[in-house]
Formats: C-alpha cells, structure tokens, sequence
C-alpha cells in the first residue's frame, strides 16, 4: 500500500512517541505494560491510516454534493468509532492488557497526530 509522505511522516512521530513511551513503560513495570503501550498506539496508528484511506478514495471519486459529504462523514466517524471499541474489547477483554498503559499508548499516539497536524498538504 502506497502511503503519502504526509501520512508516513505522521506515522513515524506517532512511532516515536510509542516507543519512547513503552520505554518508560517497560522499566516502570515490564513487557505487559510496553506491549499495552504499543497496542494502544497500534489502535491509534489503524484509526490514522482508516482515515487516510477514506480521505484518499474521497478525492479519486466524483465530486461529492452536500449531502453525499455528510453521508460520508457519518459513515466515516461511525467507522472509526467501531474500529477503536473492537480494538479497544479485544484489548482488555481477550488479551488482558493493563488499561492504563493501552490508555497511554492510545493517548500518546493521538497526541503525536495532533502535533503534526491532520491538513492536506499534499
């Protein structure tokens, strides 16, 4: 899959900020909790490349009228929104990772989204 450089560049901070994160992490508590860092950045790393794959096949489509837009929007959020909270239940309902670590990688990988901001530059 051929990724923008904008899209891989927010990846690789995102990257970063999890493994510094699951550094600490792992010698505050261990390999469980690193590994509930990174799975908590994983979600936030498939929510990024979820929208990227919306935004991406929004622009190759037809123009879109108002309607249609709002629809997708919808869909959109609505997606996101199912894919965190199955990630989120396999997380600590399957696997028993530590919630406050899953949380923090999640956290930090949002965070690391934010600060390299979310436009289109390309």
């Amino acid at each position: 899959m051929f990724l923008a450089s904008g899209v891989r560049r927010r990846l690789g901070v995102q990257l970063a900020s999890i493994a510094v994160t699951s550094i600490v992490f792992f010698m505050l508590g261990g390999a469980l909790l690193a590994g509930s860092v990174w799975f908590g950045g994983a979600i936030a790393a498939a929510i990024l490349l979820l929208l990227e794959w919306r935004r991406s096949a929004a622009d190759r489509g037809p123009a879109l009228d108002a309607v249609s837009s709002l629809r997708l929007l919808y869909r959109t959020a609505l997606e996101r929104f199912a894919l965190a909270a199955t990630l989120f239940a396999l997380a600590l309902g399957v696997l028993r990772l530590d919630p406050l670590a899953l949380l923090t990688g999640f956290i930090v990988g949002q965070a690391a989204l934010i600060m390299t901001g979310t436009g289109k530059t390309e």
